[in-house]
């Protein structure tokens, strides 16, 4: 007989994404369930034994440390190992965001992916589960939503699907945000991408097939449409706007400047005033 370690189910009141139901279940020698089709989502994580996962038409042996997801409305068959039966966890989940926020994951792809008990997906998956020693009030609920938008936090990160438009669109987003929010600090490529947890080049590529040029120019745009705005308060000196648009040199932005408006930010003043 299954071992259900724990098992806990919620009403849905939330349109964005609700937390179904979770679990943790050390399955019988072959024991099977499905064929079935799911009205919701279920992520199970393996943390120890293997088994096989069948969607799509396509089996595939899974072991400690894997992932799978039985994804909403379609046809799926798990089954545990004769020889070496698995546990897992596993947490139910619906609402509108669902689909756009796994489409930005490389399971979305084929529906499993392989990881490691070492995982800070793991993590906070347990961490989840303990939550069951919460109130059920709002407070409570409020927490294992915010629990759960961290896996999906630590999901997207560990396994990001390139190839998702929406996720390209969130770190155009992400770099516009840094670039207009920190134009007056010093900026640099590299570390954005780090921030971001990206290969410098591959955030170049689509920051340029995006916008029409490197982010490197558009920080000197921003910073320079900004500046110019300034130049037209004439209680602020040229020192001041330097150091207000990033500039730690008053002489490296007016060289900046000319180059880009073809004039002195002086004579910018004059003519705008």
């Amino acid at each position: 007989m299954n071992v259900l370690n724990a098992y806990s189910e919620f009403s849905s009141s939330h349109f964005d994404l609700n937390v179904d139901h979770y679990g943790a279940e050390a399955c019988d020698s072959g024991y099977s369930f499905g064929p079935s089709v799911r009205h919701n989502y279920v992520l199970h994580f393996i943390i120890s034994g293997c088994g096989r996962f069948t969607v799509d038409g396509k089996t595939v042996l899974l072991k400690t440390g894997d992932i799978f997801l039985l994804p909403k409305d379609k046809l799926t068959f798990y089954q545990a190992d004769y020889d070496d039966p698995w546990t897992y966890l596993w947490v139910g989940f619906s609402g509108s965001h669902t689909e756009s926020i796994l489409r930005q994951t490389s399971l979305f792809n084929h529906f499993y992916c392989h990881s490691s008990i070492h995982s800070p997906i793991l993590k906070q998956l347990l961490r989840l589960i303990d939550s069951n020693t919460q109130p059920l009030n709002t407070a409570g609920e409020l927490q294992l939503i915010s629990d759960f938008y961290q896996l999906l936090a630590y999901l997207i990160t560990a396994f990001p699907n390139p190839n998702s438009s929406q996720q390209t669109e969130h770190y155009i987003r992400q770099v516009l945000k840094i670039i207009h929010s920190q134009y007056d600090k010093p900026l640099r490529v590299a570390k954005i991408a780090e921030k971001m947890n990206l290969n410098r080049s591959y955030l170049y590529k689509i920051f340029k097939e995006e916008t029409g040029c490197s982010i490197k120019d558009y920080i000197l745009q921003i910073r320079m449409e900004k500046s110019s705005k300034l130049l037209q308060n004439p209680e602020l000196n040229i020192s001041e706007i330097s150091h207000s648009v990033g500039f730690s040199d008053p002489l490296a932005f007016s060289k900046a400047f000319k180059k880009y408006f073809q004039t002195s930010p002086s004579q910018y003043r004059k003519e705008h005033m």
